[in-house]
């Protein structure tokens, strides 16, 4: 066993990883671009980019410039009451390719978080309503992180089984195919004239964590179309499918209806630095607004 190995199991926990039957991890010493190298000088291909991260290639140049460059003028500040140029910068620009709907962004630090905050908007949009919404609507099978809320609206697996009695109230539906939209569209109603629903988040057109299921963008449209029409809010974890991995800048665009509030990271960093944003309409931000604090909407990250 070389030394790297050792030294890793004496205080490391590796992630989705049963360490009594997979012991040993891998040691990479260096990546460029698609291949990554282990200690012995073999080179593999990063098939995975990095968990769809490494959009742009490992040690991307040009960005490791640009991160060098700014982390030499201003690194980190609290971003409650203090506000900089480049967080300014990447607002308008993802604004300017985000669909037409979306107006604000709030930053965090990973794609789990980042529908986390989704859910909360979602949550607290409507507790600042006066209206009591505590039902989120999701899809089976999908995966929408590890934090308590992401997990929730997760499909039941190994990511959060044990955790099963500690979740949101969340009600899942099937996927759409040609076969079943019209009952998926029923029970979609059915859900919404029952309960109380404050939101559905999905993954648009690919359920990554689910073997890449795709379904018809056709008929998440007329999935949209039903929340649209119930004042159910629409919030697209856009944090794998982002960025051009569809064909388009966001999967969403392929949809008519478009989402109230969308997550991104992954690609928007190429995992250079932690970073994730969730984006929303006017209309949501808008209910946040209130003379007492009671109604801001109190998530931070340092």
């Amino acid at each position: 066993m070389s030394d790297l190995k050792k030294r890793d199991q004496q205080h490391i926990w590796h992630p989705l990883t049963q360490h009594k039957v997979h012991p040993e991890a891998m040691p990479i010493v260096k990546a460029k671009e698609v291949h990554l190298q282990d200690e012995e000088g073999n080179t593999y291909i990063d098939g995975i980019a990095s968990w769809y991260t490494a959009m742009y290639g490992h040690c991307n140049e040009t960005i490791l410039e640009f991160v060098s460059q700014q982390m030499q003028q201003l690194d980190q500040i609290v971003f409650s009451g203090f506000t900089h140029e480049p967080a300014i910068k990447l607002s308008e620009e993802l604004i300017a390719i985000l669909p037409d709907n979306q107006q604000k962004i709030f930053f965090s630090d990973n794609g789990s978080t980042a529908n986390e905050i989704g859910i909360k908007m979602a949550l607290q949009y409507y507790f600042n309503k006066g209206e009591k919404r505590d039902t989120i609507i999701a899809f089976e099978n999908g995966f929408h992180g590890d934090t308590f809320g992401a997990m929730s609206a997760s499909g039941l697996s190994v990511y959060n089984g044990p955790f099963e009695d500690f979740f949101l109230n969340v009600v899942r539906i099937p996927t759409p195919t040609d076969e079943n939209i019209f009952e998926v569209k029923e029970q979609l109603q059915n859900l919404i004239s029952t309960h109380q629903v404050a939101c559905f988040i999905y993954e648009p057109l690919v359920q990554g964590a689910n073997a890449m299921h795709m379904f018809q963008a056709e008929h998440l449209d007329a999935l949209l179309g039903v929340c649209k029409h119930n004042k159910v809010l629409c919030v697209a974890d856009e944090v794998m499918t982002g960025f051009g991995k569809t064909g388009k800048f966001f999967a969403s665009e392929y949809m008519e209806h478009q989402p109230d509030i969308i997550s991104l990271s992954k690609a928007l960093t190429a995992g250079f630095v932690p970073m994730a944003v969730t984006s929303c309409t006017q209309d949501i931000y808008d209910a946040f607004l209130d003379d007492g604090v009671g109604k801001a909407f109190f998530h931070a990250h340092t």
